[in-house]
C-alpha cells in the first residue's frame, strides 16, 4: 500500500464524514450521489434500490445478474450528533495524533471509505479475478429499519454465499450474533380526579408492576438461554403515560428490547414473553416490533479461513474472535445458511459515541487485508 492509497482512503472519508447522514431522518441522498459519482469509473455495475427516494441503498458489482456473490457491507448511515459533546465539528474529520475524529469515521464510514476505495480500483488491481463480488453501501441501519439491507435481500437485489460486514472490531472477527427483537405493550386503566384515585384504575401503576416482574421473575428466568459470554437480555428502553398529573391515568406504555441467543427463536422468544405480561395483566395489550433471529457461522468455512490467512499476513498475529454485544445487518440473513463475517477498523466502543475517533492505521490494515483476501480467491 503506498502513500498514495492512504491519502486517497483518507480524502473519501473526509468526504463522507462531512455528507450529513444521520438518524433521524437517515437522508442518504448527498452521499449516494457522492458515492455512484466516485464509482461510476470503475466499471462496475452501479445501482441505487430502496423503496424511498430519500432512503435509497448502492450496489456495486463486478458482474450482470442476480448470481451468488461475496458481498461486501457497510451502512453509511450515523446516529445524531450531540454536538454539544463534541470538542470538533463532527462533520469534519480532524486529525488529532494517530486518530481520525468525526462522526462516523468509526460507526460505519471508515469501512465504507475503504471498500468505496478498493472497489473503485477492483478491475486495476485483480484483472484476472473470477470471483463474483457485491459491495453494498446501505441505509436504514441504525433505524433497525426496513430501507436498508433489509430490502436489498427482500428484492433478491443481492445474493450472497458470502457476507462481509464492515462494522467496527478493530479488525478482528465477529462470525455469531445474538438475535433480537422489540415489544410494545400498551396497558389500560380507568381515569378519575387524583383526589379520589380508588375511583380509577392507575395504568402507570399496572405497567409498573409488570415491569417489576419482568425485572424480577422474568429476567432470572432468560438465565438459561445463557451460552457461555452470550446472555439472553431484556431492557425496558422507552415509557410513558397519562396526560395530567391530577388526573388518574388511563393509559401507560413501554417497549421492551429482547437480546436472545442461539438456543431461542424470535417468534417463540415473543410469545413466552406475551403470555408472561399478561399473567400479571390480562388486558394488556402486547404487540410485536420488529426483530430477527441471531446467526452463528461455521468457523471452517473456506472464506473465513481465507480471511483469517489474510489477518495473519497482514498483521503477523493471530485475530481474535469477539462476542458481539448490539446486532448488524447481518440479522437479515441468519435463516439463509450462509457465511457471514464481521470485520472492520476501529473500535466498537466508539460507535454512536461523541468525539468518535478511528485509529488511522486500522484503516490502512483492513484495505490491506481485504486487498489479500481478495488476491487469494
Amino acid at each position: 500500500m503506498n502513500n498514495k492509497d492512504k491519502s486517497e482512503i483518507i480524502k473519501i472519508l473526509k468526504n463522507l464524514v462531512a455528507i450529513n447522514s444521520s438518524y433521524p431522518p437517515g437522508n442518504s441522498t448527498q452521499l449516494n450521489k457522492y458515492i455512484f459519482n466516485y464509482l461510476k469509473r470503475a466499471k462496475l455495475n452501479v445501482s441505487l434500490k430502496g423503496p424511498h427516494k430519500n432512503k435509497l441503498s448502492l450496489i456495486a458489482k463486478n458482474y450482470n445478474g442476480k448470481q451468488k456473490s461475496i458481498v461486501f457491507n457497510s451502512h453509511i448511515d450515523t446516529v445524531q450528533p450531540n454536538k454539544k459533546d463534541w470538542i470538533t465539528d463532527p462533520f469534519t474529520l480532524t486529525k488529532k495524533g494517530n486518530y481520525l475524529h468525526g462522526l462516523g469515521a468509526v460507526n460505519c464510514k471508515g469501512s465504507a471509505a475503504v471498500q468505496m476505495y478498493l472497489a473503485s480500483q477492483l478491475k486495476n488491481l485483480f484483472p484476472n479475478l473470477k470471483e463474483k463480488i457485491s459491495f453494498t453501501f446501505v441505509t436504514d441501519e441504525e433505524n433497525l429499519g426496513p430501507d436498508g439491507s433489509f430490502y436489498l435481500r427482500k428484492k433478491k437485489l443481492i445474493n450472497p454465499h458470502t457476507l462481509i460486514l464492515g462494522a467496527p472490531t478493530n479488525n478482528n472477527f465477529i462470525v455469531e450474533e445474538r438475535g433480537v427483537f422489540w415489544a410494545s405493550v400498551y396497558v389500560k386503566g380507568k381515569t378519575s380526579h387524583a383526589g379520589e384515585p380508588h375511583k380509577g384504575i392507575n395504568a402507570i401503576e399496572k405497567a409498573n408492576k409488570i415491569i417489576y416482574n419482568l425485572q424480577t421473575k422474568y429476567r432470572i428466568s432468560l438465565k438459561k438461554f445463557n451460552i457461555h459470554n452470550q446472555l439472553s437480555t431484556m431492557n425496558i428502553g422507552l415509557m410513558n403515560g397519562g396526560h395530567n398529573v391530577n388526573v388518574v391515568p388511563s393509559n401507560a406504555y413501554f417497549q421492551i428490547d429482547r437480546r436472545i441467543t442461539k438456543k431461542e427463536k424470535v417468534d417463540s422468544s415473543f410469545q413466552e414473553l406475551k403470555q408472561f405480561i399478561q399473567k400479571y395483566d390480562p388486558t394488556a395489550k402486547v404487540l410485536f416490533d420488529t426483530g430477527t433471529n441471531g446467526f452463528s457461522s461455521n468457523k471452517n468455512n473456506i472464506y473465513l479461513n481465507k480471511l483469517y490467512n489474510s489477518y495473519l499476513s497482514v498483521k503477523k498475529t493471530k485475530p481474535r474472535f469477539l462476542s458481539c454485544i448490539g446486532v448488524s445487518d447481518g440479522r437479515y440473513f441468519a435463516n439463509d445458511k450462509i457465511n457471514i463475517v464481521n470485520i472492520g477498523p476501529g473500535d466498537g466502543n466508539e460507535g454512536h459515541r461523541s468525539n468518535e475517533k478511528m485509529k488511522i492505521s486500522e484503516l490502512f490494515d483492513y484495505y490491506n487485508i481485504l486487498c489479500d483476501f481478495i488476491k487469494n480467491l
